[in-house]
């Protein structure tokens, strides 16, 4: 949800991960404990909770329909938390029928892999076929200094502790597809993202003219980006979503790895982390929500409100098996960037200061949340909550409701939600972050300093980033003025209207 320094590919290798165990006990390995004496702040109510579900009732691994984002109510922080949950199982729904057949509807024709740049910052969408494997490939990186979506913030590579890359493969969804197709044949002004009914009336007529149905069209547009760890790294897979893909090979040396090119091999990886990014009623800005696995890291220490209204604070996590942390009892040591990546290449750059140790070497480092819950220690994050442990409440809460509800070993209980944000009545976003004293229209409310642990690892609001939103990059930073122009709240949408492989017209982009 950051942008980088550097220019790297759709679906570049660079990574983290985030975990979000809470600890309410001591532990000796990595748990998913979250805090059950929360207050109930945010819950998900049987009755509605079978309605997510198609055929009405929860099944173990079933399938879930995508939120109504077109009817979208949007009253308090809550309905934009279920809309997240919701989307998060429709995602890693099994797919068949109207999908394909394929694992997850994430892996099914509804949605493109957005391709590495090409030609003049171009990206074509990748439709996804049965039987083709997805890429999650880096490429070379075209310019230094413009945003882009791909991997992490700032331009760093991560590694897992036992010296696994992270990989990552951004997708659009097919509402979000026609919609550029749309746009570029003319169909539509493109001066937003589609909110309206009226809106996807005209995206879906358009799909029609070229015989494309569009099945899940009340999602609106989404984008996914996705972060993934060699599967045969990680302590018992069957946690853990999994696809096959085609990665890169290397020629290594300690200090520098180079891709071979045109040469990839086949594995299975595990999915560490998701962003999922959509359109709603009222929010052209989009709502920005995230996802991780519940082992990828440890929380440094947070607070809540228990059942009776008073505050509780969890230490920090300092034991525990973690993807990403091998030395979790160092709170100190954190988040200190071992590599980086740049022109297809993976390159020792340690961050310690004043100076990095003269045997640095591309390793991996310790990862941690410092924000758990998408918000600072100190402050109010949001509107609706005074108290950043009002606003972890409801979180830990909607967590506790949903994981609950998902029968028997359903594998989605595995992934725990980390938050979303917004703006308040769907306002331009300004890059900056509410605070007491920073009301105005177009900061980032809700989860107001969200980040994801695998895509955001270093770049947890720091002097990078002091904001800590996702708006902070996803804004038209280039004007005075906050605009909802598609071309800077995604750092995708410009590259795919320029290689556009939908409608088959390229345009020419003036940023």
């Amino acid at each position: 949800m950051k942008k980088t320094i550097t220019k790297l590919s759709v679906v570049a290798l660079l990574g983290l991960t985030i975990f979000i165990a809470c600890k309410t006990q001591e532990k000796t390995e990595a748990s998913s404990y979250l805090p059950i004496n929360v207050l109930p702040s945010c819950v998900v109510t049987p009755s509605e909770f079978k309605t997510w579900f198609v055929g009405g009732n929860p099944t173990e691994n079933g399938a879930v329909e995508p939120a109504n984002s077109v009817t979208f109510g949007h009253a308090d922080n809550c309905d934009f938390y279920r809309w997240s949950e919701q989307m998060f199982l429709w995602i890693t729904s099994p797919s068949s029928g109207i999908y394909g057949q394929s694992k997850t509807v994430f892996e099914s024709p509804v949605f493109f892999t957005v391709s590495p740049e090409f030609g003049a910052n171009e990206r074509k969408l990748i439709p996804h076929k049965p039987g083709v494997l997805l890429n999650a490939l880096p490429s070379l990186e075209k310019s230094i200094g413009v945003d882009s979506e791909e991997g992490q913030a700032t331009g760093d590579a991560l590694m897992s502790k036992d010296g696994a890359l992270l990989y990552y493969i951004t997708m659009v969804n097919d509402v979000y597809a026609q919609f550029i197709a749309a746009v570029n044949a003319g169909k539509m002004k493109g001066k937003q993202f589609p909110t309206t009914q009226a809106e996807l009336n005209t995206i879906i007529a358009y799909a029609k003219t070229k015989n494309i149905v569009l099945p899940d069209a009340k999602a609106l547009a989404i984008e996914l980006k996705t972060s993934w760890v060699d599967a045969s790294t990680v302590k018992d897979l069957s946690n853990y979503i999994t696809i096959d893909a085609l990665v890169p090979t290397y020629i290594k040396t300690s200090k520098k790895w180079t891709i071979i090119p045109n040469k990839t091999q086949k594995i299975k990886l595990a999915l560490l982390g998701v962003h999922i990014v959509g359109s709603t009623a009222g929010h052209p800005e989009m709502v920005w929500s995230t996802f991780e696995h519940k082992n990828n890291a440890p929380n440094l220490s947070y607070s809540y409100l228990d059942t009776a209204m008073k505050q509780q604070k969890i230490a920090a996590d300092t034991k525990g098996l973690w993807v990403l942390n091998s030395a979790p009892a160092d709170t100190t040591n954190i988040n200190i960037s071992h590599m980086k990546f740049k022109n297809d290449t993976i390159s020792a750059q340690w961050t310690t200061k004043p100076l990095p140790p003269a045997n640095n070497t591309i390793s991996p480092s310790n990862t941690t949340r410092t924000k758990p819950w998408g918000v600072a220690n100190k402050g109010v994050p949001n509107p609706e909550n005074a108290t950043a442990a009002a606003s972890n409440s409801q979180i830990i809460s909607i967590n506790n409701s949903v994981l609950s509800q998902l029968v028997g070993n359903d594998i989605r209980k595995n992934y725990l939600f980390i938050g979303s944000t917004w703006t308040d009545g769907g306002a331009a976003p300004n890059g900056q972050s509410y605070s007491a004293t920073n009301t105005t229209s177009g900061v980032a409310i809700g989860t107001s300093q969200l980040a994801n642990s695998t895509m955001e690892t270093y770049d947890q609001s720091t002097a990078y980033n002091p904001n800590g939103s996702c708006f902070s990059c996803h804004h038209d930073y280039k004007s005075p003025t906050p605009t909802l122009d598609p071309n800077f709240l995604s750092h995708v949408y410009a590259d795919i209207r320029r290689g556009d492989s939908i409608s088959g017209k390229k345009v020419k982009l003036i940023q």
